[in-house]
């Protein structure tokens, strides 16, 4: 159904609203609140609403399935009408036995558990009679009421019936309805079945049955002009009114949505009331893709029914169908989210408490390299970058999808750019440049920082969306997509920002190499930005693996996050805590002393050795002037101590 469609009325059965849902017209504020509070009590409120409260439509009819009961035999056994489905196998059992005696051959129930839409309709209501109270909501699957129905009902076809007569189609049930061989039959409402008894399916328990509708509903299209929709409106109005409805159940003998109907003296002077007070209905479930998931849920039943697999096992095979899995807290599904919020949690708290030992003096001399505030900052940043796992947990949406470029982004910020600011003001021959970030470090961060605000705000423009993955035979999950050119690009500017800071960052380091106040924390800090790039490669090569679980997903990205945050905790920050807590004194450091040795080396040897490699480059190459004479300065800084 498109804007193309030409119809302006329409008739669907009521199962596909979830799918036309979208296409029709809310019929709030078409027509009068009134006309739809004449169905709200009834089933109409769980089949004719597409979403949370758009009415899509109006029952026209409704079809549903009840009890046949070959009233000869009840009578000839002196035996009741049942109303739970212990009492239908006992009663069932009995005159079966006693007719065979008579070399009477009945069928004492036709299930109707087969391979078609009768069978999906079958299995859906029977669970839904195993339901504890009447108004209780529709069983959970895997729950004890779910289980105990599908155990009822194999007990049921090993006791009373079989694979062959259960497998049945609607064909070998009318036959039965036309020959009468039968003791109890369940099949849809037909008033013309005059000559045996209908009542309610039975249930679990006395009071509690259930029954699958079927019928149509009558929407009004939602892509034509509002003057086709006010005139298709008083057309759905007549159809649905209560005068016309009543007379289709006082002449037709056919079930109503007006639930007051059968309140009405002179209705029920011509029906059953009762019966049809009696029937406790349920709708099918509401999927986009209806007909598949029929498919999926009856041939995960018939492998419990007719095969060897366990009621749960084939229960959690259905909620598998549908069910978005997440990760949680919880120990249900699995473990992992519990294990990683510990873990996790722990490393932070640790990071965070690890920032007390700026406050003692004598460990100045172990964090010289930044102001004290920008270690902080730092911290900080890896406690951001490690927490982005969070919005792992729970439900996806375009806002948590966002966050966690933020996340990554400003950690990656929080990490780098002090770095970036002591190697510019570190450089060997102070400028302008150098020396305006030296007066201005809050300012230089902010820059950074707010670029990063800026991009994801841009983001909102062109979020993310969410995907649901269907897997099948596997538990389905949702991923973060962005389809979007826009969105893309900035995210690709993201990147392409903190690859220019890498960049900058590893030109500097080329160049203060040899600085001997800062030999080891050069050294480290090379260290973490080739960790950086490592969990990047690892990031991309994730990004492109097809992977189909979605707690390895988590597992992928978590780890991610630690590795990516640990590294840059650990060579930017956490080393010089080693070195605290192991008590090295620097002036006796053996790797101080080591240093000292091959700088001695190294300032005797470097500069003939640069020199003798200009020279004999340039005896081979004729070099541009101004590249040679960059080259030669960049070398000259790289090997100054």
């Amino acid at each position: 159904m498109n804007k193309k469609f030409e119809y302006d009325i329409i008739f669907y059965d009521n199962v596909y609203t979830t799918r036309f849902g979208q296409h029709l017209a809310n019929l709030k504020g078409l027509i009068p609140d009134e006309h739809i509070d004449l169905y709200k009590p009834g089933i109409a409120s769980r089949s004719c609403v597409y979403g949370k409260d758009k009415w899509v439509g109006l029952p026209v009819s409704f079809d549903f399935a009840v009890l046949y009961t070959n009233f000869n035999y009840i009578y000839k056994y002196n035996k009741t009408i049942p109303t739970t489905w212990e009492e239908l196998i006992e009663t069932s059992k009995y005159i079966r036995d006693e007719e065979e005696k008579l070399n009477n051959t009945l069928m004492t129930y036709n299930g109707l558990f087969n391979n078609r839409e009768s069978g999906t309709c079958t299995f859906y209501e029977f669970i839904y009679s195993f339901r504890k109270e009447v108004n209780d909501d529709y069983p959970e699957f895997p729950s004890k009421e779910a289980i105990e129905a599908l155990e009822m009902m194999k007990r049921m076809k090993e006791e009373i019936g079989s694979d062959l007569v259960f497998k049945s189609s609607d064909d070998y049930t009318i036959e039965k309805l036309n020959n009468g061989k039968f003791i109890f039959l369940k099949y849809w409402y037909t008033p013309t079945f005059t000559n045996y008894n209908v009542s309610a399916i039975p249930g679990g328990k006395d009071g509690i049955s259930g029954s699958t509708i079927g019928g149509y509903n009558i929407g009004i299209n939602d892509n034509i002009k509002y003057e086709k929709k006010v005139a298709s409106a008083k057309v759905l109005t007549f159809i649905t009114s209560k005068e016309i409805q009543k007379y289709m159940v006082m002449e037709k003998n056919l079930y109503s949505g007006i639930p007051s109907l059968y309140e009405d003296e002179e209705v029920c002077k011509v029906v059953d009331c009762k019966f049809f007070k009696s029937i406790q209905l349920t709708p099918r479930p509401k999927m986009a893709d209806y007909t598949s998931y029929s498919e999926k849920f009856r041939n995960a039943l018939h492998k419990f029914l007719y095969g060897n697999k366990s009621a749960k096992e084939v229960l959690i095979e259905i909620k598998d169908i549908t069910h978005i899995y997440t990760i949680s807290l919880s120990l249900d599904d699995s473990s992992v989210g519990m294990v990683f919020f510990i873990i996790c949690t722990t490393i932070s708290v640790l990071m965070i408490l690890s920032l007390l030992v700026l406050i003692k003096d004598k460990d100045k001399t172990y964090f010289e390299f930044l102001p004290y505030d920008f270690w902080i900052l730092i911290v900080f940043g890896s406690v951001i970058i490690l927490n982005t796992y969070l919005l792992g947990y729970g439900e996806k949406n375009s806002i948590k999808c966002n966050l966690v470029t933020l996340f990554i982004s400003f950690g990656f910020t929080l990490n780098l750019v002090p770095v970036l600011y002591k190697l510019i003001i570190n450089f060997p021959e102070p400028n302008a440049k150098t020396q305006w970030v030296s007066r201005n470090r809050y300012l230089f961060l902010l820059i950074f920082i707010t670029i990063d605000i800026v991009l994801f705000l841009l983001t909102f423009i062109s979020p993310y969306s969410v995907k649901n993955k269907i897997i099948n035979d596997g538990k389905n999950f949702q991923i973060c997509h962005m389809d979007n050119g826009f969105g893309n690009f900035i995210v690709i500017l993201i990147e392409v920002i903190k690859i220019i800071i890498a960049i900058l960052i590893l030109g500097m380091i080329f160049i203060e190499w040899s600085l001997e106040n800062t030999y080891y924390d050069i050294r480290f800090i090379t260290l973490a930005i080739y960790m950086n790039i490592v969990s990047e490669v690892l990031l991309i090569i994730f990004f492109y693996l097809k992977v189909n679980n979605y707690i390895l997903i988590f597992e992928l990205h978590t780890l991610f996050y630690i590795l990516f945050s640990l590294s840059n905790y650990i060579f930017i920050y956490g080393f010089r805590l080693i070195w605290k807590f192991i008590k090295v004194d620097n002036e006796d450091d053996v790797y101080i002393k080591k240093f000292r040795e091959n700088n001695i080396k190294i300032s005797s040897t470097s500069p003939t050795f640069a020199h003798t490699t200009l020279t004999k480059n340039t005896s081979n190459h004729k070099f541009n002037p101004s590249v040679e004479k960059l080259s030669n300065r960049i070398l000259s800084y790289h090997y100054m101590k």
